[in-house]
């Protein structure tokens, strides 16, 4: 259910509409299970009226934001089924808020991507990231001005950014601004790049961006902190938010072809084995 309108005071309506179209869909189906992502946590409200069992797919923000904080959060979580969350640092947030409910952590799978016949270009950082506000943008930018005889090519919305930092960006001769791409696209140069750029600032984080390294072979730097080092300091290069590690790293990529596959195979029996721990809890046979 998209946004039915795109300006935000009008959200709390957009909700509302969305939680009636639920109630509908519940009241037609009669489903023995709900599972629905959070936030917004409210969408739990159809479940509680007509007693069906609910799991929450519960996005990182439901933790570490005020969503578990607004009225009806906490009823809500604790009478889930169970709640999904995506790693073991939100897991051990999770349970410390609410030690009486049922918590499974489950990654997502990673599926391969690949492209027949593309060839990676040698000097080719794709910058994984849409400008949030857990992104060291400054650093990106300077990074990206120190290493002229690399290209970088970020899909990112420059509209997002502050005047100054648009400035200072497309002053970069060495920048290759795609915006948005199509998924097939998107795949495209994952393949073609020789490595991803990929920083966060904020602790408990999954980058998305180096789940898609892993996912296409292709060569990560990251933020270096206790989460991405469990998952994926075993091939991964990680970096401190500073220039001078970032630019490091870059000059100091190996450029050649990589498997990752035995990663990808561990990865995702963690997730099977995750996806049987929530059948036992709710009890999904």
């Amino acid at each position: 259910m998209p946004h039915i309108f795109e300006r935000k005071c009008l959200r709390l309506l957009d909700y509302f509409l969305k939680l009636i179209a639920t109630l509908t869909n519940v009241l037609q189906h009669q489903p023995d299970l709900i599972i629905f992502q959070a936030p917004p946590l409210f969408a739990a409200i159809p479940a509680l009226l007509l007693g069906v069992t609910y799991v929450i797919d519960a996005h990182n923000v439901v933790f570490q934001g005020i969503w578990y904080k607004l009225p009806l959060s906490k009823f809500i979580i604790k009478q889930a089924g169970a709640v999904i969350v995506h790693n073991f640092e939100i897991l051990k947030i999770a349970t410390t808020l609410f030690p009486e409910t049922q918590f499974v952590s489950i990654q997502d799978p990673i599926q391969y991507i690949s492209k027949p016949g593309s060839k990676r270009l040698e000097n080719q950082i794709l910058v994984v990231c849409s400008f949030a506000s857990d992104e060291p943008v400054d650093i990106i930018i300077d990074s990206i001005s120190k290493l002229p005889h690399y290209k970088f090519v970020i899909t990112a919305d420059i509209n997002k950014l502050q005047l100054s930092q648009r400035q200072r960006l497309c002053k970069c001769k060495n920048i290759d601004l795609t915006g948005f791409l199509p998924t097939e696209e998107y795949h495209t140069l994952l393949c073609t790049s020789s490595a991803v750029l990929v920083l966060t600032t904020r602790e408990a984080t999954q980058p998305s961006g180096a789940c898609e390294a892993l996912s296409s072979d292709t060569q990560l730097i990251v933020s270096n902190s206790t989460l991405t080092q469990e998952m994926f300091g075993g091939w991964a290069i990680l970096v401190d938010n500073t220039v001078e590690s970032i630019v490091a790293a870059v000059q100091a990529l190996n450029f050649q072809d990589i498997d990752l596959s035995s990663y990808r195979d561990k990865w995702n029996t963690s997730v099977r084995q995750a996806v049987m721990t929530l059948h036992t809890l709710v009890d999904l046979s």
